[in-house]
């Protein structure tokens, strides 16, 4: 799955370098040519994200008589998350964008338990919960900029419907930007702030005792890293955005809209 968004997130922008030439589009409310006007107030886009981060433990529970594994050091945790989404925007003021976003999340929680030593004869199996369902949320971006730069900052919240009814996905973000405008594109540097936490509860197989139910508690375990991103005007109504964030979080974001509406 995750080559197939990777792939599709490479030929997206291939696309950006194809079609990056004069053009008119809008980032944060500054139009990439120098413009006075606003952009067109409505927007809809989709969001293919693909991001993968080291956990931290906030608690784990495995009930088993003598054996505290919530207490064992240097537990390494691993989450690698893929996300669809659309999103619905608009332009409140010449500096406020609200949007509502929603769509289908898939991720894989991985805690390695197998160089835990426990004083026993036996190597314990790792506990991988393995998660899919809907997301939603919305957020707000505030965003100044001239004629050749632009600036931007966003708060992001979301939270997840999951197939598995133990388990629960939650998080916000803040993202400032700030960037160089040139001719129907732009380029810009930022970094993010993420806030994430899971809760999982389940069946873990472990070696001569069988299925032991478990409980975890998770969140990031560094709270920012850094991006680059570029931005096309394809036309007036559509925009491209292809984003890599870089750090113990890394991230790849390709976002296509279409914008329209009077000004």
């Amino acid at each position: 799955m995750n080559r197939v968004i990777r792939l599709t997130l490479l030929a997206i922008a291939i696309l950006f370098l194809a079609t990056s030439g004069p053009a008119w589009a809008q980032d944060g409310g500054v139009e990439m040519t120098g413009g006075d006007s606003m952009p067109l107030p409505w927007g809809i886009g989709l969001t293919l994200y693909n991001q993968n981060q080291p956990y931290k433990i906030v608690n784990l529970e495995v009930p088993i008589a003598g054996i505290d594994i919530g207490a064992a050091e240097g537990l390494e945790v691993f989450n690698d998350t893929t996300s669809y989404h659309f999103k619905f925007d608009y332009w409140l003021l010449p500096f406020l964008n609200v949007y509502l976003l929603g769509g289908f999340i898939d991720g894989t929680t991985t805690v390695e338990l197998g160089n835990v030593d426990l004083g026993l004869p036996i190597r314990l199996n790792d506990i991988r919960v393995d998660y899919d369902g809907f997301m939603y949320g919305g957020g707000v971006t505030l965003a100044y900029g001239g004629e050749k730069w632009f600036t931007s900052l966003t708060y992001d919240i979301s939270r997840t419907d999951l197939d598995l009814t133990n388990s629960t996905v939650q998080g916000w973000v803040l993202a400032p930007r700030i960037g160089l405008v040139f001719k129907g594109a732009a380029v810009y540097v930022g970094a993010m702030y993420q806030q994430a936490e899971e809760s999982h509860e389940g069946i873990w197989e472990m070696p001569y005792l069988g299925e032991v139910p478990f409980r975890v508690e998770l969140e990031q375990a560094e709270d920012w890293n850094y991006v680059v991103g570029m931005i096309a005007g394809l036309s007036e109504h559509w925009n491209l955005n292809f984003e890599g964030g870089f750090g113990k979080r890394q991230s790849i974001l390709a976002y296509l809209e279409y914008r329209f509406g009077k000004r």
